[in-house]
């Protein structure tokens, strides 16, 4: 009964009649009428080919509210005057019909998460917008950013770059900007986040090594400012960190030094070989984080995989884009000396005009389905880890004179000092919440223009997510055939739309191999079994 709930009663493409039908009684209340007419009741039925139902009339006394005699015939009382077509509002013969095969596997995911920026920490202010992007979100994978832009080796600590002059690092590092950052790690590492804890290094760097470049001669110098971060964080802070990103965009100005890609890959050799030698081998990388990944496959990616000490502490390529997937990484990657080597989308977003100059955007359903679209069109084509650009609004000393950036998928209000999500945050949720870490994305057949489907299971959970976008204005009836997956008996379904944040919808039960259900118009959909709030 309850797929007609909603319903109305035609004639001639006139609505005469809006009714709507109660699961548990099993009754139908009729809300209002066009005009009176005679009074007759429905005596049978036929369904058509699209999936209405024609009723024909007897005559019979008006009532508003009539038992069914059962399921499939509806006995209806209305003030009716000719043959009418019963409707349903959700759906009108539009359906697609999917085939999820567990036994045709692509990449494994290895989490979802944010850039968060050290700056923002101002004593705990900023732990309630932590813990919701850790226990909502459930963000997995960090992406930690540190300025080098102002306050850093402004000088000189000595004249040997192979020597710490301690007294000098031990007091900047005890400096408010600094504390920031080894505060807000050490509570991540204090809420499970440790190996997939990324720093990043955003901005030019000092004057005197060479501010929007690094300097040729100053290069080691460089590379020892960067390695003190790691010591003292390991050996005086005793923080955890797994992965280092040494620089942001180095293939357009101002977000990091502007370096080509040979040069990167040099850099990049200094400073494994640096961190090898204090002993923080152990540490991983993830490279070059460009802001183009054409960039990226052109030049950067080929000279680091010219050095095979590069590649071998190299645990994922690392790529920015705001305008989805448009380079083919995926390819080659695989067609390259290194074809096990996967990405991550360490920047990702929908393109907000303003946003980094202290301009707000709109924040609404089509800005967030657009960005969660970008994300679905990496997944496709073999990302294991997407970083949304970015977990809160927050300061860039790098983007000054600009007051603000307002690409959090958190508000901040500095009234209250307090954050409070975004469209954006839930859309997010809609795949962070439920694809987990280990999961890994199946194949999914049949896919429609109207609507994008990806599948995955996690085989150790058992734990089957589809995630969708439902990009057409009527809600579309959607049947699912499941092979070569766990064996489950229903699924929960939680819908992001204009009007819903993650909202979740009745449960839908699987019969057979299978599933049916109706999803809404213009929404992100997600449909998955065992979830746990």
């Amino acid at each position: 009964m309850s797929k007609y709930e909603n319903c109305s009663l035609k004639i001639n493409g006139y609505t005469l009649y809006q009714f709507k039908v109660n699961e548990s009684s099993k009754k139908i209340k009729l809300i209002s009428r066009r005009k009176k007419q005679n009074r007759r009741i429905i005596s049978r039925y036929r369904v058509n080919n699209n999936s209405c139902i024609s009723l024909h009339l007897g005559e019979y006394k008006s009532n508003t509210m009539i038992k069914t005699s059962c399921f499939s015939l509806l006995l209806i009382s209305l003030i009716i005057s000719s043959d009418v077509v019963f409707s349903q509002q959700a759906v009108s013969g539009n359906t697609i019909s999917i085939q999820v095969n567990g036994s045709k596997k692509f990449q494994q995911i290895d989490g979802f998460g944010v850039n968060a920026n050290t700056r923002a920490w101002e004593g705990k202010e900023l732990v309630p917008a932590l813990d919701l992007m850790l226990d909502s979100v459930n963000a997995s994978v960090w992406r930690v950013i540190v300025e080098t832009v102002y306050n850093w080796e402004d000088k000189n600590d000595n004249n040997d770059p192979f020597v710490f002059n301690w007294d000098y690092y031990n007091q900047l590092y005890a400096t408010p900007k600094y504390q920031k950052a080894w505060d807000m790690i050490a509570y991540l590492n204090k809420r499970g986040v440790t190996s997939n804890l990324m720093i990043n290094f955003m901005g030019p760097v000092p004057l005197w090594m060479g501010g929007k470049w690094v300097k040729e001669k100053y290069e080691d110098e460089y590379i020892e400012m960067l390695v003190s971060f790691f010591y003292y964080a390991r050996n005086t802070k005793h923080l955890q960190i797994g992965l280092i990103s040494i620089m942001n965009e180095p293939d357009i100005e101002n977000e990091g030094p502007t370096v080509d890609g040979v040069q990167y890959a040099r850099l990049q050799r200094k400073f494994i070989d640096r961190m090898e030698s204090l002993g923080m081998g152990d540490i991983q990388y993830v490279s070059p984080d460009v802001a183009g990944m054409d960039n990226g496959l052109k030049t950067y990616i080929p000279a680091l995989m010219k050095d095979p000490v590069i590649m071998s502490k190299m645990a994922h390529i690392g790529l920015h884009s705001y305008a989805g997937y448009y380079t083919d990484v995926d390819s080659a990657l695989k067609h390259s000396a290194y074809p096990q080597t996967d990405y991550w989308m360490t920047e990702w977003n929908n393109w907000c005009k303003g946003c980094d100059d202290g301009i707000l955007g709109e924040y609404n359903y089509d800005f967030a389905a657009k960005a969660i679209g970008y994300l679905f069109e990496f997944l496709q084509h073999g990302a294991t880890a997407g970083f949304i650009w970015e977990g809160y609004d927050s300061y860039y000393e790098h983007h000054a004179p600009s007051p603000f950036s307002y690409w959090g998928i958190l508000a901040y209000d500095p009234a209250t000092k307090t954050y409070a999500p975004r469209k954006n945050f839930y859309a997010l949720q809609q795949v962070s919440k439920f694809v987990l870490p280990g999961s890994w994305r199946v194949s999914v057949s049949n896919q429609s223009d109207s609507m994008t489907i990806l599948a995955f299971n996690n085989e150790a959970l058992k734990k089957i997510t589809l995630v969708g976008i439902n990009k057409s204005h009527h809600p579309v009836n959607l049947n699912a055939t499941l092979t070569n997956l766990p064996a489950v008996t229903s699924f929960e379904i939680y819908v992001t739309s204009t009007t819903e944040n993650m909202h979740q919808n009745a449960s839908v039960k699987v019969k057979g191999k299978g599933f049916k259900t109706t999803i809404p118009a213009d929404c992100i959909f997600t449909i998955s079994n065992s979830t746990t709030f």
